[in-house]
């Protein structure tokens, strides 16, 4: 079963056997015994790449359900201090530079013997895999009017605000969206909830979205910036500890703003999982509350 929800999860059985440290074989071997217990099919192989079958679909909840009960009864005999299993957290590509440094490692000194396996996706797409109990918690963006994801715990961490970066070359002032019609940005790929919001709002205004570069990587993108290639949409977290924000400017337009929040989302949780992630909210509302530099 746990192989089975792995493969599902990982997206192909190659990248399950590389994070079970099985071969391809005995990972298809361990799906074809637990297809042929249950008496049907669980992933249609004709298909490219492979979806669940009706059966498949329903034996990936129910296989989570019956892991999750194995993982209490583990925890049975626990400390209750220590994860009966692997923390499995989501973590938005804006976010992981201060998901994944100073916070884990507080919460890795408080929980010596417990595993993390962290990814790292689109807010939605995160939101979504903790829905389903693919992920355990997730550290998400939302747009700030939308409120609280519905189906999972959510805790508020903070309210983040994006950007509008150009070059210290640009005159300061208050500007309208048309006066950056001709203007190509850097930004992320497309996925991004913010992307989409400029896009939206750039349409609005009848006026196209000229993308010049996209990369994920935020610094590259403010150092981009620097040298006036183009503009970007930046969290302002990640501005003022940029050592190039001395060679940037923000922008106020007056009909762009996209406040938003950081979340922290978990699904219905057992075996002592909660502990850690408690304590990794707390180091993330602690590193969000320091000022900021100048």
């Amino acid at each position: 079963m746990r192989t089975f929800v792995s493969v599902v999860e990982a997206g192909s059985i190659s990248v399950a056997a590389g994070e079970l440290h099985l071969t391809q074989p005995a990972v298809s071997r361990r799906i074809q015994r637990l297809e042929a217990a249950i008496g049907s099919p669980l992933i249609d192989r004709t298909r490219r790449p492979f979806a669940l079958t009706n059966a498949g679909r329903t034996a990936l909840e129910r296989c989570r359900r019956l892991l999750g009960m194995a993982d209490e009864l583990k925890a049975v005999g626990h400390d209750g201090l220590q994860p009966a299993r692997e923390v499995r957290i989501g973590v938005a590509h804006a976010l992981t530079e201060l998901a994944l440094t100073e916070p884990l490692d507080e919460v890795r000194r408080e929980f010596p013997t417990a595993l993390f396996r962290l990814h790292t996706g689109w807010s939605r797409d995160l939101l979504a895999r903790v829905r389903t109990g693919a992920l355990d918690a997730a550290v998400i963006l939302l747009a700030e009017p939308d409120g609280p994801p519905a189906g999972v715990t959510a805790d508020t961490l903070a309210r983040e605000d994006l950007a509008i970066v150009a070059s210290s070359a640009w005159p300061r002032g208050l500007y309208t969206v048309r006066d950056l019609r001709d203007q190509l940005w850097i930004l992320n790929p497309e996925g991004c909830a913010a992307r989409a919001g400029l896009q939206r709002e750039l349409a609005r205004a009848r006026l196209p979205l000229r993308v010049g570069v996209e990369t994920y990587n935020y610094e590259l993108q403010l150092r981009l910036i620097a040298r006036g290639r183009g503009l970007g949409l930046v969290p302002h977290r990640l501005l003022m500890r940029s050592p190039t924000r001395r060679r940037l400017r923000t922008l106020r337009v007056r009909e762009l703003r996209f406040p938003q929040v950081i979340w922290m989302i978990r699904g219905d949780l057992a075996g002592g999982l909660n502990e850690p992630l408690d304590a990794l909210r707390r180091a993330l509302v602690d590193r969000l509350s320091r000022p900021r530099r100048r």
